[in-house]
C-alpha cells in the first residue's frame, strides 16, 4: 500500500492512503505504546498529558493505525474554554514506531491529524529536523512558526564505568571537587520532597525572569502517575542546596525541571546530581536520559554539553489554520 503526494486541480496535497485513528484511553495501552517507540519524548508520555489537563487542556490520545498496524501515535491537547474548542495543540509528537519512517508515511499521519482536528493547529513534530520533513509538512498547509527542540540524549546501556569514561574531563573533574566537600544525595518518590521542588522552582522563575511549567501543571503530571516522578536533591550539612526532578516514561527519562542554590553552586551540585541521577536511572533499568533540553549561549547548556550527549533537533513548530 502506497500514498501519493500529489496534488489536486488546486494544488492541495491529495493524500490515498490515510491511516485510520483510534482513540486510546486505557493508560496501560498508552504506556506500552510509548514503551514500543524508539524515540518519544515526555510531553506524549501518560503523566503529560494528565498535568496538561490538570492545567486546562483536553487531552486525546490516538494512534494511527493501517491494516491494523500502529504506524505513530500522538498525545492532542484540546484548548476549549467554556467548553468550546479554539485551538489545538501537539508537542513533540506524533511519535512513529519505525525509526526512520518515510515521507508517505509521514505525510500520512500528519494529514489524517489535520483531517480530525480542523480549525487552527500548533504542532511541533517529533521529526528531526531536514528539509525532506519540512518539504512534507508545507505540502500540508502547516507553516513553520519557530524553531524546535534541541536537547542530547545518553545512552545509559552500559556498565557504570563506561557512561562515566563518556564524560568530558571536565565533568569528571568537578565530581569529584564536590565529593570531596562531603555533600550527599537524597533520592524521593515522596509528596513532601516534590513540592520542596516545586517551590523552589516557582522561586526560581520569579528571581531569573523566566517562563516553566506552572505549579497546576507539575503537581497533575505527579498526581497521575508519581511511581514515574522522581526528586534529587543534593544536601550539605543537613541542608538541601540544589534539586531535580526526573520524570521516567516508556524505556527513558528526561530532566524536567531543578533548582541550584549559591551554596549548592560552589559544590558543584549540576556535576553531583546528574552523576547520581544516571547512576539510579541505569540501575532501574532505564535505556536512556534526556538531558532536558539546549538553548544556544545558555551556561547551563555548556555545562550539558560537557556529558557529552548525542544531540538532536527537532523541525520546530508549526501552525496551520
Amino acid at each position: 500500500m502506497t500514498l501519493s503526494l500529489a496534488t489536486d486541480a488546486k494544488d492541495r496535497p491529495v493524500a490515498t492512503e490515510l491511516p485510520v485513528l483510534r482513540d486510546v484511553a486505557d493508560r496501560g495501552e498508552w504506556d506500552e505504546l510509548v514503551a514500543r517507540a524508539p524515540f518519544p519524548h515526555l510531553p506524549q508520555s501518560f503523566a503529560y498529558g494528565e498535568g496538561k489537563r490538570a492545567a486546562g487542556w483536553r487531552p486525546r490520545r490516538v494512534v494511527f493505525m493501517r491494516n491494523d498496524r500502529p504506524l505513530a501515535a500522538a498525545t492532542v491537547l484540546e484548548g476549549r474554554p467554556l467548553g468550546i474548542r479554539l485551538l489545538t495543540r501537539v508537542n513533540r509528537g506524533p511519535f512513529f514506531f519505525d525509526a526512520e519512517p518515510s515521507a508517505a508515511d509521514i505525510f500520512a499521519v500528519h494529514a489524517a491529524l489535520r483531517r480530525r482536528w480542523r480549525g487552527p493547529l500548533l504542532i511541533g513534530p517529533a521529526l528531526v529536523d531536514s528539509s525532506r520533513t519540512r518539504e512534507v509538512l508545507r505540502k500540508l498547509g502547516l507553516r513553520r512558526r519557530v524553531d524546535g527542540w534541541t536537547s542530547g540524549r545518553i545512552s545509559l546501556e552500559r556498565s557504570e564505568e563506561e557512561l562515566w569514561a563518556s564524560y568530558s574531563s571536565p565533568f569528571r573533574n568537578q565530581v569529584r571537587q564536590g565529593e570531596k566537600t562531603g555533600a550527599s544525595i537524597d533520592v524521593s518518590q515522596a509528596p513532601a520532597a516534590y513540592r520542596w521542588m516545586v517551590e523552589q522552582h516557582v522561586q526560581n522563575m520569579r528571581d531569573k525572569r523566566f517562563s516553566g511549567p506552572r505549579p497546576v501543571m507539575l503537581n497533575g503530571l505527579r498526581e497521575a502517575a508519581p511511581e514515574t516522578v522522581m526528586v534529587f536533591r543534593l544536601l550539605l550539612e543537613g541542608e538541601a542546596v540544589a534539586g531535580m526532578s526526573v520524570v521516567r516514561f516508556g524505556r527513558g527519562a528526561e530532566y524536567h525541571i531543578g533548582w541550584f542554590g549559591p551554596r549548592g553552586r560552589q559544590v558543584k551540585a549540576g556535576n553531583l546530581l546528574m552523576w547520581a541521577v544516571q547512576k539510579e536511572l541505569r540501575r532501574q533499568g532505564v535505556a536512556w536520559f534526556d538531558i532536558g533540553g539546549l538553548k544556544p549561549g545558555d551556561g547551563y547548556t555548556q555545562f550539558k554539553r560537557t556529558m557529552r550527549p548525542v544531540e538532536f533537533s527537532l523541525c520546530g513548530e508549526w501552525i496551520g489554520l
